[in-house]
């Protein structure tokens, strides 16, 4: 099937772009310039555009028209490459991360309101929110003081924000609110190739923000930003299944390429072990096309010898992490297909944006689809065929709970500290939809947890209420960050020529990996696990230390394992004696994805025993050792 390229609508260049250069605008850069300029605007601008429509073009728009502009992006990969091209386009920026932020306490808090410092000589910040995260959940000691970054700023950008799931998505709407609450005539634009609807609708409805549409308008005889996609699915479910066939086409793509020091052909894998076991596959059969591969999946992301920036390459194996910021010129692209329609469409469209292009599917089921289709039907098509997943009203009503839920904990914790903090504060968070209904569940779970043990208390220690409670009270801690926990250790594996170092998700990497032994410096050294050799990971919680839960398996089979766990417990305990609702402990583990929430105090896996620890003040530190058989 081909998909035909697709051109969008063109004016003349409203002033901003004919000042820097633009012989014309697109439809939807003249909107949103108009957009960022009236007085009286919306306050969200909803920018809907293709990968490669030219959005990136609109975020000067919106700087010019604003004294101090925040851009948040979802990874600092991207921030990175973002800020790069905006400097060369003569923007002056100040760089906001955890790694670009320096002291401790106090000194951490003033550095980060130095960088929204008006007169420091920047035009923009660029970030990533999870550090917006941070201060909300007063991880920068000081209650009320780093909250004054929310006041600083004239704009906030935030790009693509399709990237988020449920958890992460409600943290960013938390963040807007509290944006817009404190600084009502603020510009908020969102940027996305394929935005969630749900949380679109979401500002509108429930938040009662009004929000401005700068969508793309297609036109036949407008400017051309896709070419025609000659689009081939394969039985195979996966790349590697395919492997050989794949691997020789790329040794072709090479012998008939022009030049080979320029990115053309990317491959898009499912996961990270896919993506590293084509990657040692390469090396070890075809060494020739190895040389012209470079490898940027998310796995070595820490690794300072794995930099694109410093590689002459062409050919990109990569995962998810590809599908923003990839902007090469992408003539073959193999590609597994992925769970969402959104990420399918982000896939797709790295191919095709300056030269006609050939996009190979793998696992894509069957579709019926015609030899050719317009580009903006292909979407449509996708979407109906992989599925929208819930309804609007549902996604409605978890994102409302999970704002409701940050915003009660975010005062919890500062309630539970020994500072001050205002009502200004308060405010921040007691607007919010469901706050007074979370903040008491909130309350009532940890109260009762610390009252255990107390005389005359109803709640008796090791009783399964206490044991619900306590397991229930460990799920809040997910709050204090915006993706979930996760286990990161530095890891070393063998990444095809060499061995690499990076830091990586623990339980993630066990699932592929075998551990072979712990490094003086306590670096796991691991090693890849054979397809199809059996794999027993157990972990255990708090609540169930002797009830291991079997992590070997996918997502979906440890939350049924859970919720088989859990929803007997709800109705065994008595949570009325801690003036708790069954109806509302049931919705908290229907709007909470358990497996990105928890946490475990002990993983075994083969001949090891890893101990986790957690203060809930920071990053959990891990101990392996070599068990005794």
């Amino acid at each position: 099937m081909i998909v035909e390229g697709a051109s969008l609508a063109t004016e003349p260049a409203s002033e901003g772009f004919e000042r820097r250069g633009f012989e014309y605008a697109r439809a939807f850069q003249n909107r949103t310039a108009e957009w960022a300029r009236a007085s009286d605007s919306e306050p969200v601008g909803i920018l809907r555009a293709p990968t490669g429509a030219g959005k990136t073009a609109t975020f000067h728009e919106v700087i010019e028209q604003n004294g101090l502009t925040l851009v948040v992006y979802p990874t600092n990969a991207l921030l990175n490459q973002q800020a790069e091209r905006f400097d060369k386009k003569g923007v002056d920026i100040a760089r906001l991360s955890a790694d670009s932020l320096s002291g401790h306490g106090d000194e951490r808090v003033e550095n980060l309101l130095q960088l929204t410092d008006r007169f420091a000589g920047h035009d923009i910040v660029v970030t990533n929110p999870d550090i917006l995260q941070a201060i909300i959940q007063d991880m920068y000691r000081g209650a009320t003081k780093p909250m004054q970054f929310f006041d600083r700023f004239d704009a906030v950008i935030y790009d693509e924000f399709h990237f988020y799931g449920d958890l992460a998505a409600s943290g960013l709407l938390l963040q807007i609110q509290i944006f817009l609450d404190r600084r009502p005539r603020m510009d908020v634009l969102l940027a996305s190739a394929t935005p969630d609807e749900s949380f679109v609708s979401f500002i509108d409805e429930e938040l009662s923000v009004p929000t401005r549409d700068l969508s793309v308008k297609y036109d036949d005889d407008g400017d051309r930003f896709r070419q025609d996609v000659t689009v081939t699915r394969h039985e195979e479910a996966a790349i590697n299944d395919h492997r050989e066939a794949v691997a020789t086409r790329l040794r072709e793509l090479i012998t008939e390429a022009e030049e080979t020091s320029e990115p053309q052909v990317a491959l898009v894998f499912n996961s990270v072990a896919a993506s590293n076991d084509f990657h040692t596959y390469l090396q070890v059969e075809f060494p020739d096309v190895f040389e012209h591969t470079a490898k940027d999946n998310g796995f070595d992301t820490n690794d300072p010898d794995a930099q694109l920036e410093d590689e002459t390459f062409f050919i990109l194996n990569t995962t998810s992490k590809g599908e923003v910021g990839l902007n090469y010129d992408i003539r073959t692209l193999f590609m597994e297909t992925p769970a969402t329609p959104s990420s399918f469409i982000q896939r797709f469209g790295r191919a095709g944006r300056q030269h006609e292009a050939v996009v190979h599917v793998y696992g894509l089921k069957q579709m019926s689809w015609p030899d050719r289709l317009d580009y903006p039907s292909f979407v449509e098509t996708i979407y109906e065929g992989l599925g929208r997943g819930r309804s609007t009203a549902q996604d409605h009503a978890v994102l409302r709970a999970l704002v409701g839920l940050r915003a009660a904990y975010a005062i919890h914790t500062r309630m539970k500290g020994s500072e001050w903090f205002n009502e200004e504060l308060r405010e921040d968070f007691e607007s919010v939809t469901e706050y007074d209904k979370w903040a008491a569940f909130v309350r009532s779970v940890t109260s009762a947890v610390d009252g255990v043990g107390e005389f005359g208390h109803p709640i008796t220690n090791n009783s399964v209420t206490h044991k619900l409670l306590g397991f229930t009270e460990h799920c809040f801690e997910a709050f204090r960050g915006l993706r979930g926990r996760s286990l990161p250790v530095n890891v070393r594996y063998p990444r095809g020529d060499r061995h690499a170092l990076t830091t990586y998700d623990l339980l993630t990497t066990l699932r592929y990996y075998d551990i072979d032994e712990i490094a003086n410096d306590e670096t796991i050294v691991v090693s890849r696990r054979e397809n199809g050799q059996p794999v027993m990971i157990s972990a255990r919680f708090p609540g169930y230390e002797n009830r291991p839960l079997d992590y070997s398996g996918p997502n979906r089979e440890i939350r049924e394992t859970f919720e088989s766990w859990i929803r007997p417990e709800i109705a065994e305990s008595s949570l009325e004696d801690a003036d708790i609702d069954d109806g509302l402990m049931n919705r908290f583990y229907e709007v909470v994805d358990l497996p990105e929430v928890v946490q475990p105090v002990e993983i075994r896996h083969g001949q090891h025993k890893i101990y986790v620890d957690s203060d809930g003040g920071g990053p959990p530190s891990v101990r392996v050792e070599r068990r005794r058989i």
